[in-house]
């Protein structure tokens, strides 16, 4: 079950990131294409991160199975 919680941690972690990223570019009032683009994929990969918790949720009662079918899914994109 510790590979589950270290996933978990690491997704915590970079939701954290990614927040203090988008708090950032919500102060600043003027934004360049880049920092747009940076903003849309940061959006998208928390969009990500919600559909990965939920397979958490959803997973089978043998955590094994549901790792490395989560772990191929990743190599995958």
């Amino acid at each position: 079950m510790s590979f589950i919680s270290e996933y978990v941690s690491n997704l915590r972690q970079e939701i954290t990131v990614l927040r203090n990223l988008n708090t950032r570019y919500s102060e600043r009032s003027v934004h360049s294409p880049v920092d747009q683009s940076a903003s849309e994929l940061r959006s998208n990969r928390l969009l990500e991160i919600k559909k990965e918790l939920s397979k958490i949720l959803h997973h089978p009662g043998d955590s094994s199975v549901w790792w490395e079918k989560a772990r191929s899914q990743g190599r995958a994109t």
